[in-house]
């Protein structure tokens, strides 16, 4: 039986800084939901108050309990209290585009020479604990931006409500490498970074608010004074059930902290491979939909907005959602009638509130549901034709399964229409077809698990098409963010900061060789243009289908950021579906926004290639894997990369 392994972390009393005031009461709080929804011989938890929780003692914590964890066991990390930030040693700028190391502050910082625990000593840690296969979940209720701590709402008139900014640490001397734990020098050694990127181990993180942002308190009438946050994470959790990702308890605690603070807004990162659609501390299971919630003042929102493709309002475009609820139908494995009917009245970056028109029941404004996207107001980004050598009775089997998946694509047999793909009979299957060229593996049996296989095929092509040729028209922010090729030269692993990236030809197309045999060797630096914070996803769309997260991250206004801290990658002509092809190509596409998004639900397996699942077939891939042959609040950039063989 797995077992989860917690370390609670509460700091109020600080020996040097300002002190806080909910942080003891939210682990108090989040202790007794884990004992209560935990069985005792299941959980093993050690738990930290005040002057318990040294710099010391946290390490121990990750070394002596933690590490305990072994492969299905689980090892939670949640953390309240003061966040910070530090100067980063000038060996780690390339892995900080702001210049910082983010920090949690323990009881006992910046008293003598004791420093903060900075993120890179966390992800040491975090290594450690990972040696046994455990997996490993990281909570932090804190600020991680610009030295500012915990905050306090504004109309907070208590005694202790001030807050003090984070000061240097006493000696005033800056950090040195050697300051740092000697796990972490070892791990973020230039070579090692330059030859196979930021050290990443599994692991799915979740932080109270953005870099920029601050993770608030407020007072409660009657006492105690808890963190917006905590507070509703530990309602979320109570409200969810036990079938919750990661990726639905974000939304459902973005929800609530939306209406009690004003700009914070909860994070979810994964690393190492993996996902937000697994089941909180528990097994895995796909995120099933998107996730529809109501806010304090009743109104209902989807978690999906513009970025994620719902057109603006207004201009005709209608676009209905049906709600469900969480975990309907899959212990019969059929599909269960609607809850409720809601349609898109107002549509932001990141989300879009729902006028709900019909529903069988009362929607519980305590309960989270689920929605799926029924009717988009803007045509489909695939088109999709039957041809007319179909037989009737196939093509209306056919029209009748991909019928109910037409969320991402639309089925059409008007002459007038120029379809992107067409459908053709192939002898006793049934053929998706690129002009008048089929396209490898993507031919179906026609029985009745050949057709579904075929529909969730259509299903992937619609949502691939769609991230692809996604944009925010008329945005100013479309192109303010640029994607660079820099050329690796042979045995370079450290790629000069002042070279010229690869240029782009007329057609906007950065066009790549081989040299005598060897594949070229590429840093992806990305250049935030504009004045504004960004926060930028960058995504490797292949010829197959697949869709790759290569970068997720916040850039300063007018910074630079290097993909995975500079590393290097081979751009190769893949071996599937012709190891002599003469070239390859792929897309790769930027997002950026001003306000946090999903980048996760645009990532996609590849569809064909060998098992579409190894990742084979991908353009971009790691240097060592060379084979021996709302308008202004979001925009996009796409290159076009083109590698081709020496003629």
């Amino acid at each position: 039986m797995s077992k989860i392994f917690a370390l609670l972390v509460g700091i109020n009393k600080y020996a040097a800084v300002t002190p806080l005031h909910g942080c003891v009461e939210d682990i108090r709080a989040i202790e007794a939901l884990l004992r209560e929804r935990v069985p005792n011989e299941s959980l093993e938890m050690r738990v930290l108050h005040d002057a318990q929780a040294t710099r010391t003692a946290i390490i121990d914590g990750f070394r002596s309990h933690l590490a305990r964890a072994v492969d299905s066991d689980f090892a939670l990390f949640y953390f309240c209290g003061h966040g910070s930030q530090e100067e980063c040693p000038p060996e780690w700028l390339r892995l900080e585009p702001g210049g910082k190391n983010q920090t949690i502050v323990p009881v006992d910082a910046r008293t003598g020479s004791i420093f903060d625990l900075a993120d890179k000593e966390l992800n040491a840690l975090l290594h450690e604990v990972a040696a046994q296969g455990a997996r490993i979940v990281t909570i932090f209720d804190s600020c991680h931006s610009g030295g500012v701590t915990r905050d306090m709402d504004s109309d907070d008139t208590g005694d202790g409500a001030g807050v003090a900014r984070m000061t240097a640490a006493r000696s005033g001397r800056r950090r040195s490498l050697d300051d740092y734990l000697e796990a972490t020098r070892a791990l973020y050694t230039a070579e090692r970074v330059a030859e196979f990127g930021p050290p990443e181990v599994r692991h799915v993180a979740i932080a109270a608010c953005q870099p920029f942002e601050t993770a608030k308190e407020f007072p409660r009438h009657p006492p105690p004074r808890r963190g917006a946050f905590s507070l509703s994470f530990e309602e979320s959790l109570r409200s969810l059930g036990p079938a919750a990702t990661y990726a639905d308890v974000v939304s459902a605690v973005r929800t609530k902290v939306r209406d009690r603070a004003a700009d914070q807004l909860p994070n979810l990162f994964v690393y190492g491979g993996a996902t937000g659609g697994e089941v909180f501390l528990g097994g895995y299971a796909g995120r099933r939909g998107l996730t529809v919630d109501a806010d304090a003042a009743g109104r209902w929102w989807l978690s999906a907005g513009a970025i994620d493709g719902l057109p603006p309002t207004g201009a005709g475009n209608v676009t209905e959602v049906t709600i469900h609820e969480r975990g309907a139908g899959e212990t019969t494995g059929s599909e269960s009638p609607p809850l409720a009917r809601g349609f898109v009245d107002l549509v932001d970056s990141d989300r879009a509130r729902l006028a709900i028109r019909s529903a069988r029941g009362t929607l519980r404004p305590d309960r989270q549901y689920v929605g799926t996207i029924s009717r988009l107001g803007v045509p489909a980004p695939l088109r999709i034709r039957l041809d007319c050598g179909i037989p009737l009775e196939l093509a209306e089997r056919v029209r009748s399964a991909l019928g109910c998946r037409e969320e991402h694509f639309a089925l059409t047999d008007r002459e007038g229409d120029v379809p992107i793909m067409s459908l053709a009979r192939a002898g006793n299957r049934v053929q998706l077809m690129r002009g008048n060229r089929p396209i490898p593996d993507l031919s179906f049996d026609v029985d009745a698990m050949g057709i579904d296989e075929l529909a969730r095929a259509c299903e992937h092509l619609g949502r691939w098409h769609g991230t692809r040729d996604r944009t925010a028209i008329g945005s100013s922010l479309n192109n303010q963010v640029q994607l660079e090729l820099v050329p690796a030269l042979p045995g370079e692993t450290i790629v000069p900061d002042d070279r010229e990236p690869h240029p782009e030809n007329p057609t906007g197309v950065v066009a790549l060789r081989y040299d005598s045999g060897v594949a070229p060797r590429v840093q992806f630096r990305i250049r935030n243009r504009s004045s504004a914070r960004l926060y930028v996803a960058l995504l490797d769309l292949t010829n197959t289908f697949g869709s790759f997260r290569l970068f997720a991250d916040w850039i300063p206004g007018l910074g630079t950021a290097f993909v995975q801290g500079g590393k290097v990658f081979r751009l190769r002509i893949p071996a599937w579906p012709d190891a002599n092809a003469p070239e390859s190509t792929d897309d790769l596409k930027l997002f950026a926004a001003v306000s946090e998004f999903d980048a996760e639900r645009w990532t996609l397996q590849e569809l064909v290639g060998p098992d579409a699942t190894r990742g084979t077939a991908r353009v971009v891939v790691d240097d060592d894997d060379e084979p021996v042959t709302p308008a202004a609040t979001w925009g996009t950039t796409r290159l076009h990369v083109e590698v081709k063989r020496a003629p």
